[in-house]
């Protein structure tokens, strides 16, 4: 498939008819109407969302398992306390230096506690991407981190998100980005030299690169902007990160290294893109847009804008997780999708669409299995033998998960 046919089917972003059911503003706890940490205020219409995503979660629980006093709170990472932000990086760190868990034989690459999670994005990537299982099979990924952050790192708060509406004037004043070494990701990566990356055929264009991915019955390239950046990232906490898994699509055939399983140190890179950078698709209009409406196939309306804003190591689907701040980035989908599913909990927690693999198309592994729509009762692979059913990764207070968005 060529790039200008996937641009058009991934900018088409299909809404399943439901109303929207709105209520009066509930508890003020949950709610924030000026932004701690500066930024676009959130509008009022994403705040009646928002409200009513809280009263009904919290109206939800009772006084056993998830309840009132013991739900967790997912902030913004713009509004939290410098401490827990040190302290999370801390913990990312942490697991960095710490061993996988992942059989060396499936991943020889796989270093540390980090890459177990790569390793498994990576191995599920054409099954969780433009698919039905991709809102939940992510929503249980972050709970993984999450857990691991502070069962084997002891990290004391909960994953917090990068509220990208509240910057989309310029994304770089998120206190994500703002260079401070012991709060921030980080910045940009240094430039790439020489400008362009070369080559011939497809791949001779100076401002952006087309990339393979592997494991579909067909060729299927995905546009990839080279953006601003492109080498190493030279400031921030993860300045001196060493990735050994991925990268995985690339702009030729790799049959020795296919899935990016093999070792192949290389630092952390990035490459910001000012078409993305300046936020064009990550508003507060986009942000209540997904909030108000289920994506058809649950494909994550804005998700790959995110990814190309970072550009470099975060820019194709299957390892964007050597970025710690992809966490960051996905807990925000969860949270849209979290505040649609909490308009009408009872019709939307188990609400479903789409196909089992990447826009339906046959993996090549298996290339005699016909299209079919993903349903709840199917099981994702999880990695470290979890496997749970679809619809064990899609509420927030059940199946031993007890978190709110705020």
């Amino acid at each position: 498939m060529h790039w200008a046919e996937w641009a058009t089917i991934a900018g088409g972003c299909v809404a399943m008819v439901m109303p929207v059911v709105v209520a009066a503003p509930p508890q003020p706890q949950c709610s924030s109407t000026s932004p701690l940490g500066g930024g676009i205020p959130m509008p009022a219409e994403f705040q009646v969302l928002q409200d009513r995503y809280h009263e009904q979660i919290l109206g939800s629980l009772g006084a056993q398992g998830c309840t009132k006093d013991s739900i967790a709170k997912r902030r913004s990472w713009d509004d939290l306390e410098d401490e827990t932000r040190k302290d999370y990086i801390r913990a990312v760190h942490c697991l960095a230096n710490k061993p996988a868990l992942t059989d060396k034989s499936l991943a020889p690459g796989a270093v540390n506690r980090l890459d177990d999670f790569t390793y498994i994005h990576i191995n599920q990537t054409n099954i969780i991407h433009q698919s039905g299982y991709l809102l939940p099979w992510h929503r249980l990924f972050l709970w993984q981190l999450e857990e691991a952050l502070r069962n084997e790192c002891g990290y004391e708060d909960y994953l917090p998100y990068w509220d990208n509406a509240r910057f989309s004037a310029d994304q770089t004043k998120s206190r994500v980005w703002d260079g401070n070494p012991a709060t921030s990701f980080g910045g940009n990566g240094a430039p790439r030299t020489p400008p362009g990356n070369g080559g011939a055929g497809p791949n001779n264009n100076s401002t952006f690169q087309l990339l393979l991915i592997p494991g579909l019955v067909i060729d299927f390239w995905l546009p990839m902007p080279l953006g601003t950046g492109g080498g190493c990232v030279m400031t921030g906490p993860f300045a001196n990160l060493t990735l050994t898994l991925g990268p995985v699509a690339k702009p030729t055939r790799d049959p020795v290294n296919k899935y990016g399983y093999l070792p192949t140190p290389r630092c952390l890179a990035r490459s910001f893109d000012p078409s993305y950078t300046g936020g064009a698709s990550l508003t507060w209009e986009n942000a209540t847009t997904a909030s108000s409406n289920f994506v058809k196939g649950s494909s994550g309306c804005g998700t790959g804008s995110r990814t190309l804003l970072l550009g470099a190591t975060a820019r194709t689907p299957f390892s964007p997780t050597n970025d710690p701040v992809f966490y960051l980035l996905h807990a925000q989908i969860d949270r849209l999708w979290a505040i649609w599913q909490g308009q009408d909990l009872q019709e939307r927690t188990y609400a479903i669409a789409g196909n089992r693999t990447f826009f339906g198309i046959p993996l090549d592994y298996a290339p005699e299995v016909p299209p079919s729509l993903a349903t709840i009762e199917d099981t994702m692979e999880m990695g470290l033998e979890f496997r749970p059913l679809t619809k064990e990764g899609m509420p927030m207070t059940e199946f031993g998960r007890c978190y709110i968005y705020v």
